[in-house]
This record gives C-alpha cells, structure tokens and sequence, in this order.
C-alpha cells in the first residue's frame, strides 16, 4: 500500500473539510437532535465517503485519460494557492 499517498490524501481532504459548509450543517444537525448524534455523524461520515469515491472515481477513470498528470498537479497547486491567497486577504471568507 503507498502509505505516503494515502497520509497525503487523509491530511489534505482533512484540512480542506475543516470549518466548511459541510462541518457547520453537521454541528447544527447534532446540535438540535442531540439524542440521535450517532445517526447524524454516520450520515455525514457516509455521504463524505460517498462523494469521495465518486470524485476518485471520476478521477481515475475519465479525468486520468484526457488530462497529464503534471497538468493536474499544475492546475491544483494553483487553484489551492489562488484559494489561500483569497482567503488570507479576506477577499472570500469574511462574513463582514
């Protein structure tokens, strides 16, 4: 198994899930059914693995055919320094 790949993969979609639309509607689920907490981080567990393996999915078999890997490295370096510039600066992210 490529360990290092699968570290890279947890750390990243990790980070990015962080703080996100996704996290808040969870915490705001949990939080008004607090006796059924379970079933709510289940359901946002399994719909993250869900989407997951479609975008892997998707990846691997069409996007891998058309598009060269450096390519793809090229455009996600780019487009999550663009997202890190934008939000450090305040230009997206603010809710001012």
């Amino acid at each position: 198994m490529k360990w290092r790949l699968f570290f890279s993969a947890l750390g990243m979609v990790f980070l990015s899930e962080m703080g996100d639309k996704t996290q808040i509607t969870t915490m705001l689920l949990a939080g008004t059914k607090p006796l059924y907490v379970l079933y709510v981080a289940l359901g946002s567990a399994m719909a993250l693995v869900t989407t997951s393996f479609i975008e892997v999915m998707i990846g691997s078999h069409i996007l891998a055919k058309y598009v060269k890997p450096t390519v793809i490295k090229v455009i996600s370096g780019v487009a999550f320094s663009l997202m890190g510039i934008l939000l450090i600066t305040g230009i997206i992210g603010s809710d001012f």
